[in-house]
């Protein structure tokens, strides 16, 4: 492409077809480290894509108008058992909710608290609360686990191993087009030069089988590395034990809730039954 563009017929050489197809499958190796590592930066902030401090906003004011309009018929009577809120070891103010079930157990408990938990509703909140906390925190051990098995991985791999095949290339590149400009002086000279020209040609062609050899080397080492393969891994499995805690804390605080839900039902049917009874 380069000789028809500039108009010349220099001899192009040719890159072994093993080679050719080794780059492809190695270019595909490459791109998946990249495009893991950046998935699991971003999964593991958090919730991913979602707007936590958006969430927050929206949690504050949902609970603040709950609480204003239970508060004027709820105790705000507090227990002496009630969890201390996470604060920041340097100020000593609240520290800030890691994720949004941090966020919205801190909000349920603060408000279960202004409820009163002796209040069916305020007992249910505080259980919420203590749940979803403790789904937060296996949110944060999933994160860090990926971030330590998946991104550090996927991140010293491509420093080693990758940065090597990738330098390699481009030598390839570089040999090649020296000895593709040692064949065109050759192709122009004088007889009086030919055997130095023809040795320059030969030195060439030797250079560039070895740094094909080579490269092709350093491709194979990443195409048979069991990083990646161990990465999605270990994805997987920080996953797999997030949502296995999270299913285990919840299949308990349902019934808890539905309990507690039948407890409000059953006190309220027998308040409106004691008013009917008194007015009548």
């Amino acid at each position: 492409m380069a000789s028809e563009k500039l108009g010349t017929t220099a001899p192009i050489t040719e890159l072994p077809r093993d080679y050719v197809e080794l780059e492809t499958r190695f270019e595909g190796v490459r791109n998946i480290h990249l495009e893991l590592v950046k998935y699991a930066k971003t999964f593991s902030q958090s919730e991913g894509s979602m707007d936590l401090k958006h969430i927050q906003s929206q949690l504050r004011d949902l609970t603040s108008n709950i609480g204003d309009k239970i508060s004027t018929i709820a105790s705000s009577s507090t227990s002496e058992n009630s969890p201390t809120p996470r604060s920041n070891s340097l100020t000593g103010a609240p520290a800030e909710p890691q994720t949004p079930y941090h966020e919205i157990s801190r909000l349920a408990i603060d408000n279960s608290e202004k409820i009163g938990l002796e209040e069916p509703l305020g007992a249910g909140l505080y259980k919420f609360g203590s749940a979803f906390d403790k789904i937060g925190d296996s949110r944060v051990k999933m994160n860090a686990d990926v971030r330590l098995n998946v991104v550090a991985v996927l991140q010293s791999d491509l420093i080693s191993k990758i940065s090597v095949a990738q330098r390699t290339r481009k030598e390839v590149q570089s040999a090649r087009l020296t000895l593709d400009a040692a064949k065109t002086s050759l192709r122009g000279s004088s007889a009086a030069r030919e055997n130095a020209l023809r040795i320059d040609v030969e030195k060439a062609e030797d250079a560039f089988v070895t740094i094909v050899e080579e490269a092709m080397n350093e491709m194979r080492s990443v195409l048979e590395s069991p990083d990646v393969i161990q990465a999605v891994t270990a994805l997987a499995s920080a996953q797999l034990e997030y949502y296995k805690d999270a299913q285990s804390i919840l299949s308990t605080l349902i019934p808890e809730l539905e309990e507690i839900r039948l407890t409000q039902d059953a006190l309220t049917q027998h308040s409106s039954s004691y008013s009917l009874s008194s007015n009548a």
